[in-house]
């Protein structure tokens, strides 16, 4: 049986489908050497790969970086949506203990926009907790909040915490704890009561949880004369900081965003580099040019390795740490990107591995679109297997980059016929599939309506 919208409530289970779509509207192209302009979409390069190393379709088949080419889409055991006549978009996703999924959805008015204002909309955030069939645990909604970058984190372990971090830029906001004020991050116990909220910087980007109750937080401080100095903040299951490191000296267009924990309790950060950066003793990056970055952290705060990708420009949306400990990089670039032996060009999305030592591995160009401006976003499941979700299109990769095949996530219904999806987030439930959210619209022009989604699909 279809699921069914009442209203702003959650909708029911849908029946595991296997359908085939068409693509939706196009996206625009930008500058991403620009982290904030390249938030808002990279054209993806024509033709796909530049070299060899980096081609991967069937035989006989279009390269798979072609978004034109219908792709089937993924069973799906379960979908839950959340709508209503503002603009609505699941911002992060997690999976915690027992296999159960966690969600952040940001509700936005349509007159934020510059739209026309509708009857009832509303600025809401919603937290909520499924369970891994897709059965609601908890959800909790709070109003009038004017936050940005909301994520969520959930803990593997008996813990069963949920981590949630935004950044309170115009006003505070309150989670039953008090005011939360700039860069955020609350803990929530696993039945959804709130336990500890700390201020990690002006703003925070990225977390991720580990298995004891505590959690990983990327954001940054800034400076009196507006310098953005990255930090890195690893938190004890009480809120105590176990360790932090402020990056000083980066040049401007640093933006280190992307967070992963091991299940060793190694800690990843990644991002785009501008000029260099010093991390005990080692320097990476060049003066007056731009790069990407993987640095790993070990238990103690101390740099484990780091690898950089010299002149890269764009931005990291995503990484993801494999049970071997090699590390997954996404994101999206502009003017070439050399990984090793591999190359890819002129500019698109991509996705690199590292090994668990910092070794080079492999470098893809995965299909995306054609609505790019959320990024990719990336995971890895317990056999290695790399599944990247960009705009509306997931592509899965083997451990050892070999293509595994593309498939298309469609939008639920679409009444007006002008449809289009993105994917914001994704994370691994084991052995049952992919929790994917992101945001659907169904209409064109200024009167389309947008949706959050939720679903489990298996590849």
């Amino acid at each position: 049986m279809r699921s069914e919208r009442r209203g702003n409530r959650w909708v029911g289970l849908l029946p595991v489908a296997l359908l085939w779509v068409g693509p939706g509207c196009d996206g625009a192209s930008v500058d991403a050497s620009d982290p904030e302009e390249a938030q808002r979409g990279v054209e993806q390069a024509p033709g796909g790969p530049s070299a060899p190393e980096t081609s991967h379709p069937a035989p006989g088949a279009e390269s798979p970086s072609t978004p034109e080419r219908p792709a089937p889409s993924p069973a799906r055991a379960w979908e839950q949506g959340v709508g209503g006549p503002q603009d609505d978009s699941g911002t992060g996703v997690a999976v915690g203990r027992e296999g159960d999924v966690v969600l952040v959805v940001s509700s936005t008015p349509r007159s934020d926009e510059d739209r026309e204002p509708v009857e009832g909309e509303k600025l809401a955030l919603t937290l909520a907790r499924y369970a891994a069939d897709g059965k609601v645990r908890w959800s909790r909604e709070f109003v009038r909040n004017r936050l940005s970058d909301t994520r969520v984190a959930a803990s593997p372990g008996s813990d069963g915490a949920v981590f949630l971090s935004g950044n309170a830029f115009l006003y505070s906001a309150d989670f039953g704890l008090g005011e939360a004020q700039d860069g955020f991050l609350v803990k929530f116990s696993a039945d959804g009561a709130p336990v500890w909220q700390r201020r990690v910087g002006q703003k925070v980007y990225a977390v991720a949880a580990d298995a004891a109750g505590g959690v990983l937080a990327a954001g940054e401080e800034w400076t009196p004369e507006a310098v953005k100095d990255p930090v890195l903040t690893r938190y004890g299951a009480d809120g105590s900081v176990r360790w932090t490191r402020r990056f000083e000296g980066t040049g401007e267009g640093t933006a280190l965003r992307a967070v992963a924990l091991s299940a060793s309790g190694r800690a990843v950060l990644a991002g785009q580099l501008s000029d260099t950066l010093v991390v005990d003793g080692r320097t990476f990056g060049t003066p007056g040019a731009r790069g990407f970055v993987v640095l790993a952290f070990g238990e103690d705060g101390r740099l484990a390795w780091g690898r950089e990708v010299p002149g890269a420009k764009g931005r990291v949306t995503s990484v993801a740490v494999g049970a071997d400990g090699a590390v997954t990089v996404a994101g999206d670039f502009t003017g070439g990107l050399v990984w090793g032996k591999a190359s890819l060009g002129p500019a698109g999305p991509f996705v690199f591995n590292v090994g668990a030592d910092g070794s080079e591995r492999w470098l893809k160009q995965p299909a995306c679109g054609p609505v790019k401006e959320l990024g990719p976003a990336v995971a890895v499941d317990g056999e290695g297997t790399v599944a990247v979700a960009c705009g509306s299109v997931l592509t899965r990769y083997g451990a050892d980059g070999a293509w595994r095949d593309e498939q298309r996530l469609e939008v639920e219904s679409c009444r007006s016929g002008q449809c289009s999806l993105a994917a914001a987030g994704m994370a691994v439930v084991p052995g049952k599939g992919l929790a994917v959210t992101g945001w659907q619209r169904d209409g064109a022009g200024d009167t389309w309506n947008q949706d959050a989604f939720l679903r489990l699909v298996v590849p």
